[in-house]
């Protein structure tokens, strides 16, 4: 047995009860679903009653970061010892996330997972890399009591497997699953029919970086898509999903997206990679009803400028994040989408400079003005050497937008803060870990 953090046996005083240890079950679980793994097995040492309550944890939730300047099979141990002392309880929840710097062994994340189908898991959820996607569980795509399914898995550690890529077996049967996530993922039309047709429930898709070689993506139950990058490019496809709400796509060209019984989305954010559009459907027939949109890419302008003359008015549009061009040069498709927004209330302008001796063909601008009466909040982002942004400024004056309702950020700017961030969370991860390793052990010397 490990000391320390792992099960050492509870002390038997348990005269003292708290108003928190007199909560049901079921509301013990949620709140232990929220404190770190590695306090939750401290607890089992507080009392007879905690100790039952940790080892029927339904929540398990393995963060790399809460076992930082650990040894892999360190973290093995404790991992393999919180499953041993669990009692034979359903499992709602298995997550592990590591760091890609100190691979697991295959066979002992092949374990765990195992025990969580064993358990009737009801979310898994697995982020690692340098694994090998062909060494899965043979349960994992015929879980029953599946309903959230995360599997993220980078390149595996050798280049000699006969697929880079993770392929969907042949055999699939989740009938009670309702959200989907994979990443490094090989799908061709056959699989994804097969699994969208086997998991009749399947409301949330989310393919990233994946490998897609489709023709068309149909579901009457689909409400939320998203194709987050495309591994060996795009081919075109057509996506027949009436009931969808929320879409969102990165990575290919607009021209490679077509739409067939045309669903009225609520949301949509689409960063594409394209210079023209010449799409025979009507984009903007889709966007129409959206509330929230983000809009990035040059062949996204172009577009804009083709069907925004006849459009109808965004009635519903409240959130609006458009650009990736020279707004500079031109700015005559953000005032057209302006003067279709009466109810917009939020919008971030994102500006690109040309390139060097790039031409430009922007419309001009003389006598464009639109009204957008609750616009309350404009955020303007730009490199802190792009020239001419006042221009962009200036116009919103123009227009009746106050000038302290816009203010300019640079992504310059953007990028340290985010990296700040993540340095600070990670602290104070490492902090409260730290603190909650001191709190218990006092707890538990006092008895």
């Amino acid at each position: 047995m490990e000391s320390g953090d792992e099960y050492a046996t509870e002390s038997d005083n348990e005269s003292d009860t708290d108003r928190i240890s007199e909560l049901p079950g079921n509301i013990l679980q949620k709140i232990l679903s929220h404190v770190r793994i590695r306090a939750v097995v401290r607890m089992r040492r507080l009392s007879r009653k905690w100790r039952k309550l940790c080892e029927s944890l339904q929540f398990i939730h393995l963060d790399y970061r809460d076992f930082q300047h650990w040894k892999f099979e360190k973290f093995a141990r404790f991992v393999n010892n919180l499953l041993l002392v669990r009692r034979k309880v359903d499992l709602h929840t298995f997550q592990l996330h590591w760091d890609p710097h100190a691979p697991l062994n295959c066979n002992d994340v092949r374990m765990w997972i195992g025990y969580a189908l064993k358990h009737n898991v009801e979310v898994l959820d697995v982020k690692l890399d340098l694994y090998d996607k062909t060494d899965l569980p043979p349960g994992i795509f015929t879980c029953r009591s599946l309903q959230e399914l995360n599997l993220q898995r980078g390149e595996a550690p050798y280049r000699d497997y006969e697929h880079r890529q993770l392929v969907l077996p042949d055999i699939i049967k989740l009938p009670s699953l309702k959200r989907l996530t994979l990443r490094d993922v090989e799908v061709d039309g056959l699989s994804l029919n097969r699994f969208i047709a086997r998991s009749p429930g399947l409301e949330d898709l989310h393919l990233i970086d994946s490998a897609m070689y489709i023709d068309r993506i149909a579901s009457k139950a689909l409400k939320r898509l998203t194709l987050d990058g495309f591994l060996d490019g795009c081919n075109g496809f057509t996506i027949s999903v009436p009931h969808l709400i929320s879409f969102e796509c990165t990575g290919c060209s607009l021209d490679d997206i077509s739409w067939r019984d045309q669903p009225s989305l609520e949301s949509a954010r689409i960063d594409t990679c394209g210079c023209t559009f010449d799409g025979e459907s009507k984009f903007t027939g889709v966007l129409a009803h959206a509330k929230e949109l983000a809009l990035f890419g040059s062949d996204i302008k172009v577009m804009l400028e083709k069907e925004l003359p006849t459009c109808s008015v965004f009635e519903s549009l409240t959130i609006l994040e458009i650009g990736d061009w020279c707004l500079i040069e031109d700015l005559s498709v953000v005032l057209c989408f302006l003067q279709l927004s009466p109810r917009l209330e939020k919008l971030t302008l994102m500006h690109k400079s040309h390139d060097k001796g790039a031409d430009t063909d922007g419309m001009s601008i003389d006598g464009m003005t639109f009204w957008c009466p609750f616009l309350e909040n404009v955020i303007i982002q730009c490199s802190k050497d792009d020239d001419g942004i006042d221009k962009l400024v200036n116009v919103l004056v123009v227009n009746g937008i106050s000038a302290d309702k816009i203010s300019i950020t640079f992504y310059e700017d953007i990028k340290n803060k985010e990296h700040v961030e993540r340095i600070r969370a990670d602290e104070e991860r490492l902090k409260e870990l730290w603190s909650s390793s001191r709190r218990w052990r006092r707890k538990i010397e006092n008895g």
